[in-house]
């Protein structure tokens, strides 16, 4: 009965941690802090789109570089829980600390965002590589679908407590902006206690030295960078995938400011097309979570490719009133599933003895490919003052993407 209802307490803990997180994503750096950045802190020119998306891969870039070797060390020194603790708390804090960011304060506003952003980003793959422990050959695949798409509900309520928030005239004087980053901060840390207290850890941390342990994971860390390439197809469907999570990545951080130029919507609005995005995510990660125990993963893929080379075709070429419901509806479609469902294919494929390297590394190749779109963007945007050419040339690199795993043949989804 007790370990019965520790594994369903560890369950619903790492579920809630999606939810939290997802508030954090969906407020924050998508929509919010990008903005407020670019319009704000930065003064609203063509260059701000140069220095946010500079910004952004650079936090890719040094977490990546950080996430294995922390995984590493994670495995080595069976410390994990303590390091996902730390970043958790990096993350959430920091949000809380975005209200100090003050107009023209760019280095600071910087700082600030590198630091929350990169608290999230290392704590992510830290979280991810509980997925081979709580789940199942059999349930691996649902567990993520179910965890990524109700994570959306985050985003949904912090939406809803925003809204009301912020017509109360207790309120009144404080900018949306900053009242964004105090309800995803709160609401982050709220939703992240239950994962911080109930998910499994080792009965005790390894009594290997600290530096003994850092170079220890040093040389584990080579010796996997060293392996990768023999094994062809793993490394080129992660690579495929790689290419698709620029895409991702890049329109995560975008959007808001594109839909900002190009329509002219306020933030208010952009969060109201962001609630229609998270309720249609909702049901549809977790659809694609079934389904993705009963058909192949490399079918879901191609299914989800297609929908994101035309919601990308839209995004480029319409100027249609109704393209920013259209792009709430597709992008509603696949931003969760894809992301969710090789998420639960790489889990199956993992040593549980070596879960958080791997994650790390996974993160590592991952942000380093992901460095190449939001830079091709803020570069092409700032040099033709053309958001939709730069939308564009996200196309080649998605496409590249799809050929890829195309080329991969898997025999079954994984085992």
């Amino acid at each position: 009965m007790t370990s019965a209802l520790t594994e369903k307490k560890s369950l619903l803990a790492w579920v809630l941690y999606d939810v939290g997180s997802s508030g954090y994503i969906f407020l924050v750096p998508g929509i919010a802090y990008a903005i407020f950045f670019r319009q704000t802190v930065c003064g609203g020119g063509p260059e701000c789109d140069a220095q946010w998306g500079s910004l952004v891969s650079l936090t890719l870039l040094i977490s990546g570089i950080l996430a294995p070797l922390l995984g590493a060390i994670a495995d080595l020194g069976r410390v994990r829980h303590q390091l996902f603790v730390v970043t958790t708390l990096l993350c959430s804090l920091g949000c809380l600390g975005l209200v100090t960011v003050q107009p023209g304060a760019i280095a600071w506003g910087m700082v600030a965002f590198a630091l929350t952003q990169g608290g999230y980003l290392m704590a992510t793959g830290l979280y991810d590589a509980y997925l081979p422990q709580l789940g199942t050959a059999s349930t691996i695949t649902k567990l993520s679908g179910w965890g990524w798409g109700l994570g959306y509900l985050g985003g949904i309520i912090c939406y809803l407590i925003f809204s009301q928030i912020k017509t109360s005239p207790l309120f009144e004087g404080v900018t949306e902006y900053r009242l964004a980053f105090v309800i995803a901060g709160i609401w982050l840390l709220m939703l992240c206690l239950p994962a911080l207290l109930w998910l499994p850890r080792p009965s005790q941390s390894s009594s290997i030295k600290t530096t003994r342990l850092i170079n220890n994971a040093y040389r584990q860390v080579w010796q996997t960078l060293k392996t990768l390439p023999q094994q062809r197809p793993l490394s080129k469907f992660l690579l495929g995938f790689y290419l698709i999570s620029s895409t991702i990545i890049t329109l995560n951080n975008f959007l808001g400011i594109y839909l900002t130029t190009e329509f002219g919507l306020s933030l208010a609005e952009i969060l109201r097309y962001g609630l229609l995005f998270n309720l249609i995510s909702v049901p549809a990660t977790i659809i694609f979570g079934i389904l993705g125990d009963r058909l192949s993963l490399s079918q879901l893929l191609f299914l989800l490719l297609a929908i994101w080379a035309t919601a990308i075709s839209i995004m480029a070429f319409s100027t249609s009133p109704l393209t920013p419901l259209l792009l709430a509806i597709l992008f509603g479609m696949v931003f969760g599933s894809t992301q969710s469902l090789c998420r639960s294919w790489f889990a199956q494929i993992t040593t549980t003895n070596q879960a958080t390297e791997l994650f790390g590394f996974n993160a590592f190749v991952g942000r380093l490919a992901s460095l190449l779109g939001p830079l091709l963007f803020s570069v092409v945007s700032s040099f033709s003052g053309n958001q939709r050419l730069a939308i564009i040339m996200l196309l080649p690199v998605l496409a590249l993407g799809i050929i890829l795993i195309g080329q991969v043949r898997l025999s079954q989804n994984v085992s």
